[in-house]
């Protein structure tokens, strides 16, 4: 007797995407840099990739796929739409937000405009580009994932990691310069070096340290020192 034919089975639903991959194009290498930095803390936002060049941004844009873009329009071998296009071809639905200083004379073509989530004019950058990268991240993902924490721990000097985990605690400066016995000058010195290597600024400072104070094994203990008077004038 023969046997029914097995049913087939139907595929396997594809797995949740926990992060998307960033091509920056921008010929500054500064900003570029700066806006490399800030992404890689950015919820959501899991590769991060910069390109200087049209050639360059198009290369990559072929090789991988490309779920958001942050695209400069003028570079000096040609047109940053050219780099979109180009991702378009490898990723039907890649996001792009325009970052340039030309961005009021945008005129984007019909077939591009679909893809094109967001354009900001470069002088309002920073902030407004992190809002929309997370407007991207919350549509593609269904949501806006936990923050991904720098490893402080390695990124930091023993010292810089001590002024790291006060920020944490919400001390200011001068508290912090107590604490550890040092001179505020020095806790500057201290912050400009853990802005520069974990590449956030400000609030997100912040809350990143409380982060890492909450997810660190063991409580938190940090040894006060009373620090020396300083003299008068």
């Amino acid at each position: 007797m023969a046997k029914p034919a097995a049913s087939p089975q139907a595929p396997a639903a594809a797995a949740p995407r926990e992060s998307l991959t960033c091509l920056v194009v921008e010929d500054h290498t500064l900003i570029g840099q700066l806006l490399v930095g800030m992404l890689r803390t950015s919820p959501g936002i899991g590769s991060v990739m910069l390109a200087t060049s049209v050639a360059a941004g198009v290369a990559l844009a072929a090789d991988e796929k490309v779920d958001l873009l942050i695209l400069d329009l003028k570079l000096p071998d040609g047109d940053g739409l050219d780099v979109l296009r180009g991702a378009v071809k490898r990723n039907g639905d890649v996001a792009c937000i325009v970052l340039s200083s030309m961005a009021e004379e945008l005129i984007c073509p019909q077939d591009l405009a679909p893809r094109v989530a967001a354009v900001i004019d470069k002088t309002a950058a920073i902030e407004s580009l992190r809002f929309e990268v997370e407007a991207a991240v919350r549509r593609r993902l269904g949501g806006l994932p936990r923050a991904r924490m720098r490893d402080a721990a390695t990124l930091l000097r023993p010292r810089e990691l001590e002024v790291f985990e006060r920020i944490g605690k919400g001390m200011t400066t001068q508290q912090i310069a107590d604490s550890l016995g040092i001179s505020v000058h020095t806790v500057n010195t201290h912050r400009k070096a853990i802005v520069s290597k974990l590449g956030v600024v400000g609030a997100e400072l912040v809350r990143l340290a409380a982060i890492h104070n909450t997810t660190r094994t063991g409580p938190v203990v940090f040894t006060e020192r009373v620090a020396p008077k300083r003299s008068q004038g």
